[in-house]
């Protein structure tokens, strides 16, 4: 038997199709026809005709659903029928009733779906990825969760989860994926927020200091705790450890954080912290955020009372060898703490 090359790339959009086909079936194919040729600037007319059908369909599905409201609502009333008068006790649904529920159920997720197979698709681009097979329990729970997901934002973040296991399977658990399928997309904005100030993709700095910034008050950790994404609890630590140099690096996404020691080599320092769940960290890899520098500076004022300082790290890229090449070092600069009643 010959040896699988595991290291065998395949266009990204090639296993795309795959994995939509994995989750709803051959039609995968037909609803990312429309990006592909819009894509390659090809059958331009093809495309536009395919997009002016999508938004007809939505329309379609939104004229349905107000048909059916509407036609609820009078239903519904004919039962409220004045005292005296014998009621009905019995509720007819006819078979039309029937297919145009099941109608506009399913032409509103197949635009679900298809939505979220387009930003997955414009998220992979050009890339190569690995050549292997979906998981088939996870496609089926990943499908059946978007299809109902109607929020343009809510969609984006599955796009993004859709695209990373493509690129890299395994990445994301079906456990997250149920903690996302019950987040409203108020609990997505909050957070999104959080997500600025998460050091190293597992905790948030958290102290006295920066309480009052409105994006981590305290009642949105707690919230997010109830989400299955945060660990609120009383003393929570985040420990980090210095190398020989005196070094210890925080990667986050496209940056880092470098904190450097100035005492002895290979000593620690715990960091009071709220710690990310794993669906929080898994999450917070598709969210696109940037550091405050308001956040960053009181972090810094922390350190230096410990005898260490920081710098910031722009365009990190990880190289194969461990190290990391980055474009920008910056030093961040404590403020010190305002007293009340203190002019900005």
């Amino acid at each position: 038997m010959d040896p699988i090359n595991l290291s065998l790339k395949v266009p990204a959009i090639e296993k795309l199709i795959d994995y939509g086909a994995s989750g709803v079936g051959a039609i995968a194919g037909p609803l990312l026809a429309p990006w592909k040729a819009s894509r390659e600037g090809k059958a331009m007319l093809i495309a536009a005709e395919a997009d002016a059908q999508v938004r007809q369909i939505q329309a379609g599905a939104d004229a349905s659903a107000l048909s059916i409201i509407v036609e609820a609502q009078s239903k519904a009333r004919s039962y409220m029928l004045p005292s005296g008068i014998e009621a009905h006790t019995t509720l007819d649904i006819t078979r039309e009733d029937v297919s145009q529920s099941i109608e506009f159920q399913t032409r509103k997720r197949l635009a679900n779906v298809k939505s979220v197979l387009e930003d997955a698709a414009d998220e992979l681009g050009d890339k190569e990825v690995p050549d292997q097979e979906p998981d088939p329990d996870w496609t089926a729970r990943f499908f059946d969760c978007v299809q109902d997901v109607s929020s343009d934002d809510l969609r984006k973040i599955w796009a993004r989860i859709l695209a990373g296991e493509v690129e890299s399977p395994g990445r994301t658990s079906l456990r997250t994926l149920e903690t996302l399928r019950s987040m409203t997309k108020l609990d997505a904005e909050m957070f999104r927020g959080i997500c600025s100030f998460v050091l190293d993709g597992s905790f948030l700095f958290y102290d006295d200091s920066v309480r009052s910034l409105p994006e981590i008050h305290y009642s949105n950790l707690i919230h997010l705790q109830d989400c299955g994404l945060t660990d609120v609890g009383f003393g929570l630590s985040r420990i980090i450890r210095f190398n020989e140099q005196g070094y210890s690096l925080l990667l986050r996404q496209s940056s880092g954080l470098l904190v450097t020691s100035n005492q002895e080599t290979n000593r620690e320092l715990n960091i009071p912290a709220v710690i990310l769940t794993t669906a929080g960290r898994e999450l917070y890899q598709f969210v696109q955020c940037k550091l405050l520098m308001e956040y960053l500076q009181a972090f810094a004022r922390f350190l230096q009372s410990n005898d260490c300082r920081l710098e910031y790290l722009a365009g990190v890229e990880p190289l194969p060898d461990g190290m990391i090449r980055y474009t920008n070092r910056i030093p961040i600069e404590s403020q010190p703490e305002q007293s009340e009643g203190a002019s900005p």
